[in-house]
C-alpha cells in the first residue's frame, strides 16, 4: 500500500515547487522590510499626516510584524504592540488596509 502513496506525494511537491518559481529564493527588490520598530509613543504630528497603514506579517517576505504607517514623504515601521498606535486605532475607528486608496 506504500508504493500507492508514493506517486501522490511527490506529485503535490512538484506543485509546490512550481506553483511560485523563484518566490522561496529571493524576494523582489521592491520589497522593504521593517527591521527597526518604533516603540516609543507617536506625536500627534506623525498620526495627522498618516496615508494608509499596512500590516507586514512576519511569514511572508518579512521577518518581523509590523504596522506600517504611510506618509506623503516616507513610511514609518511601528511596533505591533505600540500603545498609542492601537489608541489611535480606536479613535479612527480605522480598518488595516493591503491597498491604497483609489
Amino acid at each position: 500500500s506504500m508504493k500507492g502513496t508514493l506517486p501522490t506525494s511527490s506529485l503535490l511537491l512538484l506543485l509546490l515547487l512550481n506553483s511560485d518559481p523563484g518566490a522561496a529564493l529571493l524576494s523582489p527588490p521592491s520589497i522593504t522590510c521593517c527591521t527597526q520598530l518604533y516603540q516609543q509613543p507617536l506625536p500627534n504630528k506623525l498620526l495627522r499626516k498618516v496615508i494608509r497603514v499596512d500590516l507586514q506579517k512576519a511569514d511572508g517576505d518579512c521577518h518581523l510584524q509590523a504596522f506600517v504607517l504611510h506618509l506623503a514623504q516616507h513610511s514609518v515601521c511601528i511596533h505591533p504592540q505600540n500603545h498609542s498606535l492601537a489608541q489611535w486605532f480606536k479613535r479612527q475607528g480605522k480598518r488595516i488596509q493591503g491597498t491604497p486608496p483609489s
